[in-house]
């Protein structure tokens, strides 16, 4: 692999983090390096949830289907007690209306990292493996970054920018001098890739509650295949040649059921922590994903938030690397993400914390109350739409962020700026049929939607080429979509690449268009913009 010496942007790590964001800054033409301290990938995982907000970004770059038919789709979920089924929870399509992937995906973070591997290839960039980013020296205009092979080795690239995708020991993150305060919880965990037969049931997450813990069965794809995890017992933690053999005796004892394990292909240990980043960004320097926070496993949050960290960042960057945008714009990838990563860090420690519990009444309500109570309220229509929005990570909003902004006068309920749009099927010319809204946008640009708006002209002209205007004809059919989400007529929606609504009020303005890209994002109109040495595609 040819080393540039001058790149756009180092990605350090090769993690589903690092490889997004450079599939993302690859697609919009941007250069970029991306390295790694280990010598391959990972063959083990942690992470097993994709979600749907995770598949409409996968569907962008082309991967959505192939992780489908890798993946197994979480039909619902069984929670043991005592060994006995204690509740089910059905989750089939619980998304439906509220996305095209309206369902869990378990596919393991290897084949996430393969289908984006394989993606960024195609594209010509690969991985540098065993190379460690060992210095950093930023300047005013660019970072002096001294990598070291696994010989011992050195050498500098120079970088306009750095993101540091490298994970819990991010160099990025100790070289920027943040802080990463935050402990470890107390308990150990196990994870083991099995052949298995019992009593789950089959094609569903089963979830077998103790006093003291849990012992979580997915489905993979394959017979009798099982990804297993759980608690390692107090009496073997600390064991430096602990094995999956070890372990089997416990969850036999405590699960209570006939269960016949006949292989094991990988077994790990780890511990799990729970921090966060002071700042996510230092001068050139950005932070994503368990470089930034982690947490505890609860709702499969970890990996498809470190994804959407560098969805997030991804066109901002190219926005700036092209000369389209001043890095101001960069100021908000901070702005956002910060009370993403917070609010997670606070809800998944406060449901580990009632999952691991040894405390005596705790664990009577875990066994015994829980599964009930979630049994009977995940039959609201409400409590599953409240409860998808939420795991499934199309409910995170902007609303305080720089870039949103709401016109006064959208009636209560309507989508507003800093949320993701809603899914949508829409008719876009009278004789034409109904379209995924997702699929039809482009989400390397951005998106004017107006409603209800006579056919005047609603074109942000200054902005050719990167915000494309879609006039949405007056239909029953589309009615009845706008209805279900809220969206009144007239209004106009002003969407940003990653589908967030940017600007959004009753009737479109182009001198107030115009104000918002060019003042609220930062975004050089044509008339404004330099001579560029590169278009973003």
């Amino acid at each position: 692999m040819r080393i540039p010496g001058n790149i756009d942007v180092l990605v350090v790590g090769d993690g589903p983090t690092g490889l997004m964001l450079a599939n993302q800054l690859a697609r919009r033409g941007v250069r970029s390096l991306i390295i790694d301290r280990h010598a391959e990938p990972s063959l083990q995982t942690r992470a097993l949830g994709v979600q749907a907000r995770t598949l409409e970004i996968y569907s962008h770059l082309g991967i959505a289907e192939r992780a489908l038919e890798l993946g197994t789709r979480a039909t619902g979920a069984t929670l043991w007690a005592e060994g006995r089924r204690a509740a089910h929870v059905p989750l089939g399509d619980i998304g439906r209306d509220l996305s095209p992937y309206p369902f869990l995906l378990i596919l393991g973070q290897d084949d996430n990292e393969r289908l984006l591997g394989e993606i960024l290839r195609a594209r010509g960039n690969d991985v540098l493996w065993n190379t460690e980013l060992v210095g950093m020296a930023q300047r005013t205009d660019h970072v002096l970054a001294t990598l070291q092979r696994a010989d011992g080795s050195t050498f500098e690239v120079t970088a306009v920018w750095v993101a540091g995708c490298d994970g819990a020991r991010s160099a990025v993150r100790s070289l920027s001098g943040i802080a990463f305060p935050g402990a470890p919880y107390e308990h150990v965990f196990y994870v083991a890739d099995t052949r298995t037969t019992g009593t789950m049931a089959a094609g569903e997450l089963n979830v077998y509650l103790l006093r003291n813990g849990f012992h979580l069965f997915f489905p993979m794809r394959g017979p009798d295949h099982w990804r297993v995890v759980g608690i390692v017992p107090p009496h073997l933690r600390g064991r430096d040649d602990l094995d999956f053999d070890a372990v089997v005796p416990s969850i036999r004892d405590e699960v209570n059921a006939s269960l016949s394990f006949r292989e094991c292909s990988w077994f790990s240990t780890y511990r799990i922590h729970h921090r966060r980043a002071g700042r996510f960004r230092a001068g050139r320097c950005f932070l994503l994903g368990d470089a930034a926070h982690i947490h505890s496993p609860v709702g499969a949050q970890g990996m498809n938030t470190g994804l959407q960290d560098a969805y997030n960042l991804a066109w901002k960057l190219a926005l700036v690397v092209s000369g389209q945008a001043s890095d101001r714009l960069l100021d908000s990838y901070e702005a956002e993400r910060i009370p993403v990563a917070k609010r997670l860090l606070d809800t998944t420690d406060r449901g580990f914390s009632l999952a691991v519990s040894d405390r005596w009444p705790t664990g009577w309500v875990r066994e015994r109350i829980f599964p009930k109570l979630l049994s009977l309220a995940m039959r609201r229509d409400r409590t599953r739409t409240l409860a998808f929005r939420t795991i499934s990570q199309i409910g995170i909003r902007y609303p305080g962020s720089p870039l949103s902004e709401t016109e006064n006068g959208l009636p209560e309920g309507a989508p507003r700026a800093g949320d993701r749009f809603p899914w949508l099927r829409l008719r876009f010319g009278p004789d034409s049929p109904a379209e995924d809204l997702f699929a039809k946008l482009d989400d390397t640009r951005f998106h004017l939607i107006v409603f209800g708006q006579p056919s005047a002209s609603f074109r942000l002209t200054e902005f050719d080429g990167l915000v494309v205007t879609h006039m949405i004809p007056d239909d029953p059919a589309n009615d009845r979509q706008l209805v279900l989400t809220r969206v009144p007529k007239p209004s106009f929606y002003l969407l940003r690449p990653d589908g967030h609504v940017g600007l959004a009020g009753l009737c479109p303005d182009n001198d107030a268009l115009t104000r918002y890209m060019e003042e609220r994002l930062t975004l050089r109109s044509e008339r404004s913009r330099p001579d560029l040495h590169r278009k973003v595609a």
